[in-house]
């Protein structure tokens, strides 16, 4: 199962928990399952949200997916294309990072911490900030990984208590995103990347719903193609999830 928890999730609602060999576990997958009434798609929101580099992180490979595919019956449940055997996502519990950015809260519950690698202090958002060195600590320890950008879609304004995170005011450097990226597509999460999208389970009402209408709106790489459909999904997951709303608009970018 790869969905390891290199990361810690927020401690309530729904979001699938780690991989019993290896994380921070909460409800189990199924208990974790709320039922409630399925929701329809509000009008996307766009305007006004602009996109803003957050910073930088490194995702496993295609090799490490191949190694731990995603079991069937999860898919069925937490995907709208349970066809995708390894989705990625902004949530690094169903795409892991190579990096323990939270050290210390495996050491307050008193697990071993992940075989991960250490991040630099001022990476206390779950991303680095600086690529570069990011690229080095990789080399260092001979990692190979997936590099990637992430972006945020907010208003210019929005401050820390509407987006309860050290990188609203992030200055990554560089401050945009390197020559040669590629868009991978949108994720949907709350401020701590627990993803709307495919890490809050889907109960049988509103698989019924929502699949056949979003199954055609995600690329491939399980992500969304659009932010207007992102936007759209967004005000879905906020009533859908409401214990992790607000959730925001992400941008994922490859980078060579």
């Amino acid at each position: 199962m790869r969905m390891r928890t290199n990361g810690i999730c927020a401690p309530m609602g729904r979001c699938t928990p780690a991989k019993s060999g290896g994380g921070f576990q909460t409800n189990g997958w199924r208990a974790s399952l709320r039922r409630g009434s399925a929701v329809r798609a509000g009008v996307p929101r766009v305007a006004n949200n602009a996109s803003r580099l957050l910073g930088f992180d490194a995702r496993d490979t295609d090799q490490d997916c191949v190694r731990e595919p995603f079991p069937s019956d999860v898919r069925q449940t937490f995907l709208l294309r349970p066809e995708i055997e390894c989705p990625l996502s902004i949530d690094p519990r169903i795409w892991p990072t190579r990096f323990l950015y939270y050290p210390e809260v495996w050491d307050a519950i008193g697990r071993p911490r992940p075989r991960l690698i250490d991040v630099d202090p001022d990476c206390n958002g779950g991303l680095w900030l600086r690529f570069e060195p990011m690229k080095r600590r990789l080399s260092e320890h001979s990692r190979s990984a997936v590099l990637v950008a992430v972006e945020l879609f907010a208003p210019a304004e929005t401050t820390v208590s509407e987006f309860p995170s050290s990188l609203i005011y992030s200055r990554p450097d560089p401050s945009t995103r390197p020559a040669g990226s590629v868009l991978l597509g949108y994720d949907v999460a709350d401020a701590g990347f627990c993803s709307g999208l495919s890490n809050c389970g889907y109960n049988d009402e509103e698989v019924g719903t929502l699949r056949p209408e979003w199954a055609k709106r995600i690329n491939d790489y399980g992500l969304l193609r659009t932010p207007e459909d992102a936007f759209a999904f967004k005000e879905i997951s906020n009533r859908r999830v409401p214990e992790h709303a607000p959730f925001w608009v992400f941008g994922l970018h490859r980078l060579a």
